[in-house]
């Protein structure tokens, strides 16, 4: 018997509050890699699609690099992935325009560009919510060969679904045993009538564990060892 919705979606919610925390504990750095998509202003402060809710997870995603990078994290091992559209981009035949290239929307948060080693990281950009159609974000993967990839950044059922996805589906494909990790703390949607973003939210994080994600309320990274 097929279970009904209302007593499904109450389990989706119990299981994301349930999320274990996940602690990389003496787990080798150089095997470890963060993929940010999309913490951009457009999403955040200005615009057309900018929600207080992804405004949230500045602050958690900032201090989750901050903190990788000081327990020896690579910083080529951070990539940033953005949305550059070009004003007439098809993608505005769905979506109201935004961060279209050279306009402030189009850039990075200030609390991720004023990170440590920011000018050392690996930057991308896409012109559709789909960041595999980017060369040099699957050169970055080839040269960086993480074991561990987590996963940040917004909206939570979009470009932020498509990316793990395909981190997902690339590993599996390949036969590669990665681990694809999305900390819930650093993930995010907005909400709109026609969008009620807790419901959208939990579901897409949902599907990517069924397909074989690791949903977790946060990351915790090996102390850094001082001398």
């Amino acid at each position: 018997m097929t279970q009904p919705v209302q007593s499904h979606l109450d389990e989706v919610s119990r299981w994301l509050a349930e999320r274990p925390v996940l602690d990389l504990g003496s787990t080798d750095l150089a095997s470890v890699a963060v993929v940010a998509v999309d913490i951009l202003n457009g999403f955040a402060r200005e615009g057309a699609l900018a929600s207080p809710r992804v405004e949230g997870i500045i602050g958690p995603s900032a201090r989750l690099i901050a903190q990788g990078l000081e327990a020896g994290l690579p910083a080529a091992h951070i990539g940033m992935m953005a949305d550059a559209h070009p004003a007439d981009a098809e993608e505005f035949r769905a979506y109201p325009p935004h961060c279209v290239q050279g306009t402030s929307e189009a850039e990075w948060v200030t609390e991720l560009l004023d990170l440590p080693a920011a000018g050392k990281f690996s930057y991308f950009y896409k012109n559709s919510i789909a960041s595999h159609h980017t060369p040099e974000l699957e050169r970055w993967l080839e040269s960086t060969a993480p074991q561990t990839l987590i996963v940040i950044g917004d909206v939570t059922d979009l470009c932020l679904y498509s990316l793990g996805l395909h981190l997902l589906t690339r590993s599996q494909h390949r036969g590669l045993g990665q681990r694809i990790v999305l900390p819930a703390n650093c993930a995010q949607t907005w909400d709109a009538p026609d969008h009620p973003a807790d419901l959208y939210h939990s579901l897409f994080l949902y599907q990517l564990a069924r397909t074989g994600a690791e949903v977790v309320s946060e990351v915790r990274w090996p102390v850094a060892q001082s001398g």
